[in-house]
């Protein structure tokens, strides 16, 4: 007895400085998600190494490697990693949750990051299923899983996704009130994606968003993505339609789109004022309230560099993409409008670069202007474009490619 109570002496220290590691660990891997601070998140996973390496305790080692893999997934939708960076980080999560799974099969967040960092695998295991079967209510689990019912790539979220996230949201605020513990990653990424899941509809209303991002970044004013959704819902004002002299560059059959229903994109002309080249896309039908245009460039022609345009059946590749998806109420907007790169749009990004874009609407409801630096955009004789348009939240049809677009 004497000689196992020395023992637990002896190892108390190790046991209690590696859970201190941890929970340090933890706390810093939160504050860097949420600034989206690509650095504290590497600095985070050196940490997290020396834990794996140090520690006994197989939950310690577990949660360790949960820790690094969850650290991957965020950096890898930073926009701020190349293609070959972001497949080296989710090589990285996956090796970390792999090893957290064989530590312990019945930790549902694992299975479900294990879940989006593996992708669709087809058979077995099915990893979603199993998380939620151990333990849907797990912050964790739920956060993700509100993400997969709510996203909709063709339209408005579905309903159940966002009741998934209303309900964690309310839980967390509930438990925080309780307990008094500090706002951190899963309530912020919580009311961050309650408020995408209200600008996802087809009739969205940004007046009664704006506070619920105020009340958000209240909370975190170092949350960068509630900054974009507070950017994207900031109320602006049309610019004045340029003066200037248009020359036809793309057209478009009419009545080519996937959705009817949808804006149709019929021709695009181009423009040349001081610093800004400047786009004209016309549609068939007068615009709705809602509405998106996207600008698809390739600078060198190279078909072999950039990122796939997700437009149907494109093999077309960019690395410049500006958007302008937009609600309007009279004269006035409010919407995601700017411009990205190649890897900051695989980090869903959209105004990485820039968001100082300029939007006219044409005298005959039925075309968009959209003004740009030239300095951002660094065209080539070789560059090529494609112009899109649709509704606020999904593509619907592009012009005809042209190239040297410059």
């Amino acid at each position: 007895m004497r000689k196992l109570l020395a023992i637990l002496l002896f190892t108390l220290p190790l046991y209690a400085d590696a859970a201190r590691e941890l929970s340090l660990a933890r706390e810093m891997l939160e504050d860097a998600a949420i600034r989206s601070d690509d650095e504290g998140l590497r600095l985070v996973r050196e940490r997290l190494l020396r834990v794996i390496a140090e520690a006994d305790d197989r939950t310690t080692q577990r949660d360790a490697h949960y820790l690094v893999a969850l650290s991957a997934q965020f950096e890898r939708f930073s926009g701020y990693r190349d293609a070959g960076a972001t497949a080296a980080l989710i090589a990285t999560g996956i090796r970390h949750i792999d090893r957290a799974l064989e530590l312990d099969e019945r930790f549902a967040d694992g299975w479900m990051l294990a879940a989006l960092l593996h992708g669709r695998v087809p058979g077995p295991p099915n990893r979603v299923a199993r998380a939620l079967e151990l333990d849907a209510r797990s912050p964790g689990v739920a956060m993700f899983y509100g993400m997969l019912r709510s996203f909709n790539p063709a339209g408005p979220a579905p309903p159940e996704g966002a009741q998934i996230i209303d309900e964690l949201a309310a839980r967390l605020d509930a438990d925080r009130a309780s307990t008094g513990r500090r706002f951190g990653l899963w309530d912020a990424n919580a009311h961050a994606w309650a408020l995408f899941v209200r600008m996802a509809t087809d009739d969205p209303h940004p007046e009664a968003l704006r506070p619920m991002v105020a009340r958000l970044l209240a909370e975190r004013p170092d949350f960068a993505l509630a900054r974009q959704i507070d950017d994207a819902l900031r109320e602006r004002h049309f610019a004045t339609a340029p003066d200037v002299q248009w020359q036809p560059l793309l057209t478009d059959p009419a009545g080519d789109g996937a959705n009817p229903k949808w804006p149709d994109v019929v021709a695009v002309d181009r423009a040349e004022s001081g610093d800004r080249l400047w786009y004209r896309v016309s549609f068939r039908e007068p615009l709705p309230r809602s509405f998106g245009v996207n600008l698809i460039f390739d600078r060198d022609g190279d078909p072999a560099t950039g990122m796939r345009w997700w437009g149907g059946g494109s093999a077309f590749r960019f690395d410049r993409l500006v958007t302008a998806w937009i609600t309007r109420d009279g004269d006035r907007f409010s919407g995601r409008v700017g411009v990205t790169d190649d890897d900051g749009a695989r980090g869903a990004n959209l105004t990485k670069l820039t968001t100082d874009v300029l939007v006219a609407m044409g005298g005959d409801e039925r075309s968009v202007i959209v003004g740009v630096p030239k300095s951002v955009l660094a065209l080539t004789d070789a560059s090529a474009m494609i112009v899109a348009g649709g509704s606020h939240l999904a593509w619907n049809d592009d012009a005809t490619s042209a190239s040297k677009s410059r």
